[in-house]
């Protein structure tokens, strides 16, 4: 894991400040933004489970950008340290425990969408 790491605050689920600037102010917009990526996580996580050595990372960064783009910097932040786990496929319990970790993040992120 010798990636560069982000300094995005873990303890933020979603920054509604990240959501405003990213949307202009428009609520509307806002709630049409979190329903796409409601829409489209859970996919991620379910290419990464089951992303071979080679398409691990890709679909790591992908799940990483979408929290991203939208303040989910809790979820982002596991997301980045997965990109970048080095030895994660000669290593299932090490998966398993990568994997639990970011769908404990994605289902609290999308119960916070949901209770906006």
């Amino acid at each position: 894991m010798g990636a560069p790491q982000s300094n995005w605050n873990e303890d933020v689920v979603l920054d509604p400040d990240h959501l405003r600037g990213f949307s202009g102010g428009d609520r509307d917009f806002e709630a049409q933004i979190l329903a796409v990526f409601a829409d489209k996580a859970p996919g991620y996580l379910a290419d990464l489970s089951s992303a071979g050595e080679t398409d691990w990372r890709s679909n790591a960064h992908k799940l990483k950008g979408a929290a991203r783009s939208i303040g989910a910097w809790r979820l982002a932040r596991e997301a980045e340290r997965a990109e970048h786990q080095d030895g994660i496929h000669e290593d299932d319990t090490l998966k398993t425990r990568v994997l639990q970790e970011l769908d404990s993040r994605l289902q609290q992120l999308l119960d916070t969408i949901k209770n906006r």
